[in-house]
């Protein structure tokens, strides 16, 4: 067994001795203490020794060849695996009779448990972390551009893409050039969505300065090594 594996069976021995109490009968004395000891004598040492050796060996790895945040889209993908569940419990008790009802709503309660919980640290992560970082590195406009983004629903924008453009492997000079000249290229109400291999922060300021309020931009990915942004071209255009 590699080492990488030995990581991975831990976890899974750590999972499976707590979910051994989540469900049943009320506890001996002697369960109790027997929770109380794997708590304070394997489950906190764990978390304690990731914190002092593997996560220091692995920020360096993250920031060369991971993503900052790809720990948070492992949380999303439990929070929507969540979701599914519950919706498809909420149809089965609501055809459900008395007995299978009682049941179903058991699960639904220790569903909506698990979801608050990782939610609640899923939630703290980002204000603790992201946030701070977010108030301090962005401008109010920028911020507010996010936020936006943010709760836009898909399609909502009212921007249709109509194509993609990858200008990594364009000459810099180029760039600018050729970036105005697809929006230019560009209906009322269509965008395109531009790849990059770094913040295009200068071509927003180009854009504000040059296309005042003729443009929609928003970010779909921030880094580290690949950008995408959706640059459209705004319905209410003045020099459509």
């Amino acid at each position: 067994m590699g080492v990488a594996e030995a990581f991975r069976e831990h976890h899974r021995m750590l999972l499976e001795y707590l979910d051994a109490y989540r469900e049943g009968s009320s506890l001996s004395p002697a369960e109790l203490q027997s929770l109380r000891d794997f708590l304070l004598h394997d489950l906190l040492p764990h978390a304690q020794g990731e914190e002092r050796a593997l996560y220091p060996a692995v920020e360096p790895l993250i920031r060369r060849y991971g993503r900052a945040t790809a720990t948070m889209q492992v949380d999303h993908e439990f929070i929507e695996g969540y979701i599914r569940q519950i919706d498809e419990l909420i149809d089965r008790i609501q055809r459900a009779g008395p007995e299978d009802r009682a049941s179903a709503e058991r699960t639904l309660r220790r569903l909506l448990i698990e979801l608050y919980a990782l939610l609640r640290v899923h939630m703290a992560k980002e204000e603790r972390v992201y946030l701070p970082l977010f108030e301090a590195h962005l401008s109010p406009e920028e911020q507010q551009r996010v936020f936006e983004a943010m709760h836009e629903k898909e399609g909502e924008s009212g921007l249709v893409v109509v194509q993609e453009l990858d200008v990594r492997s364009v000459p810099p000079p180029q760039r600018h050039p050729l970036i105005f000249q697809t929006f230019e290229a560009l209906r009322p109400g269509e965008a395109f969505i531009l790849i990059n291999d770094h913040d295009p922060k200068p071509l927003y300021y180009q854009f504000q300065y040059e296309r005042p309020g003729q443009f929609d931009w928003a970010y779909l990915e921030q880094g580290p090594e690949v950008w995408r942004v959706r640059i459209g071209r705004r319905a209410a255009d003045p020099g459509a």
